[in-house]
């Protein structure tokens, strides 16, 4: 692209630049969808362990009462889990602090051994 190409598309309102095209193969997609797969994968089940785990830890007293305002200890042990996983969905909790909270407060470390 000479410069008068240049200055015509700035003129336009378009980029100067075209954004290059990257050719990628088959394979090559395959791996990122297999990776992007393992990670989601390690990022849920985390989750599904320290949600529950952080709860518990925080909450044991409230959930062992059998009956509290009507709802058994298994509705309010889900319900305390929902709202610790909101938490994390609005971004106030992420990974890494319930990570660094179970371990600096219960001495549990979560991590997927190899």
């Amino acid at each position: 692209m000479n410069r008068a190409e240049r200055r015509r598309r700035q003129k336009q309102g378009l980029p100067a630049v075209k954004e290059p095209v990257l050719n990628v193969k088959a394979s090559d997609i395959q791996q990122i969808k297999e990776d992007a797969t393992h990670t989601a994968a390690d990022i849920a089940f985390f989750l599904m362990l320290a949600i529950p785990v952080m709860v518990i830890h925080d909450k044991y007293p409230q959930i062992m009462r059998r009956v509290v305002d009507g709802k058994s200890r298994e509705e309010r042990f889900a319900d305390l889990c929902i709202d610790l996983y909101e938490s994390f969905n609005q971004g106030y909790v992420s990974l890494d602090d319930l990570a660094e909270c179970l371990w600096e407060e219960a001495g549990i470390k979560l991590e997927k051994k190899k």
